[in-house]
């Protein structure tokens, strides 16, 4: 038996021994990964005793607590994707580079599509009104309290007056989800208990902390995003979304030291709005977490 393989087996006794709180990170499409980890802990009957969860994190954080496993959860999602609930998002990325054999006419073309586009962006307060964030969630969530769930739920969110973390743990599940994944400037804050809350991204992208102020150990997923390849042109909106994702990603890691183990699918160059990726992080999830637990990687 290889090391590799000793050394999951290890974490699967440990975890059986004494189940982790789960820890579910932020990251829009990238969170299908959930559900391929999900199955894995399904089928080694690990059983979390918590589950925490940020924005995408804590949508299928609650669908795994109310449906009870992973295959109604991918059930669920194709119900209403079939149903085009998902909304169709220009997707916020780098701008491409233009080519240089590229006709002058095309390259004014594009940039001042990307002008349009950027002032269509500073006109509004949000980019959707919130009734797309909404709809998914009802249609993905009965109406019930989050005490009513079968074991400890938390929803991280964002105070937007005060960027304080806000731990959702009591009230609606739906309301506490979809704080905690309205996304600054795509869609509008929730008002919950005289707070204005945004997704909990903004300050924990993976929610270490809330996991370990409900006990230890702390198994985490990390669904969040690479930084891309640096450029050749100068743009000013690359230069500013890279270097957000580098204090981002600055972050990021220091939440994660406090973390007992941790699963990264190698997803992170896919886009948080990439719906078609549904089926491909499925399998990036399941992909990784058979091997953090040592077992053949199925292809």
């Amino acid at each position: 038996m290889s090391a590799m393989a000793i050394e999951g087996s290890i974490r699967r006794l440990l975890m059986r021994t004494r189940s982790p709180v789960l820890a579910l990170g932020g990251g829009g499409a990238r969170g299908f990964v959930h559900i391929g980890v999900m199955r894995v802990l399904d089928e080694l009957s690990i059983r979390p005793r918590a589950v925490v969860g940020t924005s995408m994190g804590s949508l299928m954080g609650a669908m795994y607590l109310v449906h009870g496993n992973a295959q109604a959860i991918e059930t669920e999602w194709k119900r209403i994707m079939a149903n085009g609930v998902l909304p169709v998002v220009q997707q916020v990325r780098m701008v491409p580079r233009v080519e240089k054999r590229e006709h002058p006419l095309l390259q004014v073309a594009r940039r001042f599509k990307n002008r349009v586009v950027v002032t269509f962006a500073l006109n509004r307060s949000t980019v959707l009104d919130g009734a797309v964030l909404d709809e998914v969630v009802d249609a993905l969530l009965p109406d019930i309290l989050i005490e009513d769930l079968p074991i400890s739920f938390t929803a991280v969110a964002t105070h937007l007056e005060t960027g304080a973390e806000v731990r959702l743990t009591r009230g609606s599940l739906r309301m506490a989800v979809k704080a905690s994944s309205s996304i600054p400037g795509m869609v509008p804050a929730k008002h919950v208990d005289g707070g204005d809350l945004v997704d909990g991204g903004v300050v924990a992208e993976v929610p270490v902390a809330a996991a370990r102020a409900v006990g230890r150990p702390v198994l985490v997923v990390d669904a969040s995003m690479e930084i891309p390849p640096l450029g050749e042109d100068d743009l000013a909106l690359d230069t500013m979304m890279r270097t957000q994702l580098m204090t981002s990603r600055l972050l990021r890691d220091r939440q994660l030291e406090d973390a007992t183990w941790v699963i990264r699918p190698e997803i992170g160059h896919v886009a948080w709005a990439e719906w078609g990726a549904f089926e491909q992080m499925i399998k990036a999830g399941e992909e990784a977490t058979r091997s953090f637990f040592g077992q053949e990687v199925r292809r």
